[in-house]
């Protein structure tokens, strides 16, 4: 959402469909509450989403998302959260489903550097100078991704890294995403706002190092 020159740029969730209440949320320092019931800030009516559903909180310079244990999950850019996800300007948020419902809006966003780095001569990979512990699979997927950095990295290029063979998206879908969430997990572990891997819906995976 493009700012005006000398109005103050807020951050804000954005409801993509008119059932949701406010159609617009400013999201300050307080907690933000999520779901089906009234008392909650963003109140989305529908029937797959929790009474008490996700909250949005103010962790250091960031908004962080948090599924509150709901019944059917909470996804960004499609993909489903189990670990609190650090929000980024234009991410899409869907509750219940991968249906995207809210917009977060930050046009001030400020950047956090990734701080990632790769020792080849002892064939590990370092974040903010903590060695990952990585399986064969989380290495070979994490190196491609390294290689590729700043370049959207489909599936199917990601799934012969780690796998050394062809996709198969009625077999490997899950396991490519579960994959990146392990990886995102850990890197987490270590700072977490830290949001290196990017989902490019429809067209795979980006690391921002």
């Amino acid at each position: 959402m493009p700012s005006q020159r000398g109005m103050p740029q807020i951050v804000q969730l954005i409801a993509l469909t008119e059932q949701i209440r406010p159609m617009a949320y400013t999201l300050g320092h307080e907690i933000c509450t999520i779901g089906r019931e009234d008392t909650c800030h963003i109140i989305v009516p529908l029937r797959i989403v929790s009474r008490l559903h996700a909250r949005v909180d103010r962790v250091g310079s960031r908004y962080v998302l948090f599924d509150a244990d709901s019944a059917n999950g909470t996804f960004v850019n499609g993909c489903r959260i189990d670990t609190p996800h650090p929000l980024n300007d234009n991410d899409l948020i869907g509750l219940g489903s991968a249906t995207e419902l809210l917009h977060f809006s930050d046009p001030n966003q400020t950047l956090v550097a990734g701080h990632l780095r790769y020792d080849e001569g002892a064939g590990l990979f370092f974040f903010k100078e903590q060695p990952l512990d990585l399986s064969a699979l989380q290495f070979r997927l994490l190196h491609y991704l390294y290689q590729h950095s700043g370049v959207v990295c489909s599936r199917e290029n990601c799934a012969e890294a780690m796998w050394n063979r062809s996709y198969d998206p009625f077999t490997d879908a899950h396991a490519l995403e579960e994959a990146v969430r392990k990886l995102r997990s850990k890197l987490r572990r270590i700072d977490p706002e830290a949001d290196l891997i990017k989902s490019r819906r429809g067209r795979g995976y980006e690391l921002i190092p």
